[in-house]
């Protein structure tokens, strides 16, 4: 990634409060590698360093869960989850959404930060519990 890249998501709340996130995607000053991503919040601030920034969402995402937050992205839905590949070269940038039963397909990629007022995020481990499921149904 040549450049910061921003992101405006609702923060939902499971008593549906709501509140907007700036979503800021960077490099690690130590490693350009490395996926920053920083988000400001009326929570506070929330910081996350991993190899792909769908996983620094997740973290994120585990931070905010305790209190009932949520952000409205396709990144944070039970069906969508990356391969290694998308991880690898993507960056995590994109991931499959994914549906018991039928193989992932290049038409099912969605961005990870992309946002729809149909997505009603889940849980991390809501979303690898599918991810597990997904995988060993027949496909």
């Amino acid at each position: 990634m040549a450049e910061n890249q921003d992101f405006e998501i609702e923060l939902v709340h499971q008593t549906h409060a709501s509140c907007v996130g700036k979503f800021r995607l960077t490099t690690g000053t130590d490693d350009p590698r490395r996926c920053v991503l920083t988000v400001k919040c009326e929570l506070g601030e929330f910081q996350a360093t991993e190899w792909n920034y769908f996983d620094a969402l997740c973290l994120i995402r585990e931070e905010l869960e305790p209190s009932g937050w949520r952000p409205r992205c396709y990144g944070a839905c039970e069906d969508v989850y990356p391969s290694n590949m998308c991880r690898d070269m993507g960056r995590g940038m994109v991931a499959y959404r994914n549906q018991i039963g039928r193989p992932a397909e290049q038409e099912h990629l969605v961005e990870t930060f992309a946002t729809s007022s149909e997505i009603e995020p889940a849980s991390v481990e809501q979303q690898r519990a599918f991810f597990q499921r997904w995988l060993s149904s027949p496909r």
